[in-house]
């Protein structure tokens, strides 16, 4: 869906449509932003207040790194505790660049004040509107693709993309099909995975436990620093075996 950028909502009047009089002044807490990548969408994580103050500075740091490769920006709103209209400006500014070159602005937020203000100037018509970031990963870019194939008469298993709720059934749909045979080795290489949900941990779990059962072994090779994250995050590090890579696994 393309989203006109050119023409801001009527609400949408600096603030002197009553915008402003849903933010509820609180201690000032400078804003922070953490980044991430999720799959092809470069992720801005913002705590704090996106004030007149602030935005300025946000709009200046988004603005320069559009002029890489990023495409498509997601913005976590969930830890924001107050924002202005100067920040829904902000919003728009950068909007626009990345409809210049073809991209697209995704702002994540969940129910709250943020999203009143959010929904009461409009911007939910110019841009996506998600609640979590596993909604907004949608927006995101990446094939997914399983390959089969064999090293040393082991079965290994390479993941590409995103692992959502989508994709999730047929990662452990692939794996069944390998342990519910007793005595199997199953390597997992997912140096190319993207991003992977609380459904993809419930499915890796699963051919955990199914591995154990029929007397096999699981494992985990190779995956990105974001998605160890996960597995770290989650305490799955401490339930499967994970390798740094395929040939480690291997000679297991």
């Amino acid at each position: 869906m393309e989203y006109d950028l050119g023409v801001l909502s009527e609400n949408f009047v600096g603030g002197a449509n009553g915008i402003d009089s849903l933010e509820c002044p609180t201690i000032m807490v400078p804003m922070k932003i953490a980044v991430s990548q999720m799959g092809s969408a470069r992720v801005y994580a913002l705590a704090g207040r996106l004030d007149s103050e602030a935005a300025p500075e946000f709009e200046m740091r988004c603005l320069r790194d559009l002029h890489g490769e990023i495409r498509i920006l997601i913005l976590d709103m969930s830890g924001l505790e107050y924002l202005s209209s100067a920040g829904l400006r902000t919003f728009l500014s950068v909007g626009k660049a990345l409809q210049a070159k073809d991209g697209k602005l995704v702002l994540c937020v969940p129910p709250g004040q943020t999203r009143q203000i959010i929904e009461a100037s409009g911007f939910h018509k110019l841009f996506p509107l998600c609640a979590n970031l596993d909604e907004a990963g949608k927006h995101t870019t990446g094939n997914f693709k399983l390959l089969m194939h064999k090293e040393w008469e082991v079965d290994v298993m390479t993941v590409y993309g995103r692992v959502d709720a989508e994709r999730a059934p047929e990662v452990e749909a692939a794996g069944r099909k390998i342990l519910e045979t007793p005595f199997q080795k199953l390597l997992i290489n997912m140096s190319a995975v993207q991003y992977l949900s609380s459904a993809g941990l419930c499915a890796l779990l699963t051919l955990a436990k199914l591995a154990q059962a029929k007397n096999g072994r699981l494992f985990l090779c190779s995956p990105a620093p974001p998605v160890l994250q996960i597995l770290k995050l989650s305490g799955f590090d401490k339930i499967l075996a994970i390798r740094e890579s395929v040939q480690d696994a291997l000679v297991e």
